[in-house]
């Protein structure tokens, strides 16, 4: 077994430069740098900063079809001001569940990858 892991996630779609600032803005992360006019934008978390992996966006020129298996859950305390500022920011709403005192609101980002944001509002 490795000594360190590092995961990393990486995202289909077909504007990386759009889609790394919409997930840089709301996860707090920082752009990493890669060669001019790669096909890759990474971001990652601060040093200090506690929170999911490693993300990079791949462009690729095939349009998404059909649900993404893998998504990201952002876990909230006031799920309804950040959803309002990720919908005016380009994501789009796509169901409300409720569960008890949580609800999950699932999103598409600017590219159509699907997500949740679960929380109380």
């Amino acid at each position: 077994m490795p000594s360190s892991v590092r995961v990393g996630i990486t995202i289909d779609c077909p504007d990386p430069e759009t889609v790394a600032a919409f997930w840089e803005k709301f996860l707090g992360y920082e752009r990493r740098p890669h060669k001019p006019a790669s096909t890759y934008v990474s971001i990652d978390k601060p040093a200090d900063f506690v929170g999911p992996p490693h993300l990079t966006f791949q462009r690729v020129s095939e349009p998404k079809t059909g649900k993404s298996r893998a998504h990201l859950d952002l876990f909230v305390e006031h799920a309804l001001p950040m959803v309002d500022e990720m919908i005016a920011d380009g994501a789009y709403l796509v169901k409300v569940t409720e569960a008890g005192e949580w609800t999950t609101r699932i999103l598409q980002d600017p590219a159509g990858s699907e997500f949740c944001v679960i929380g109380p509002d």
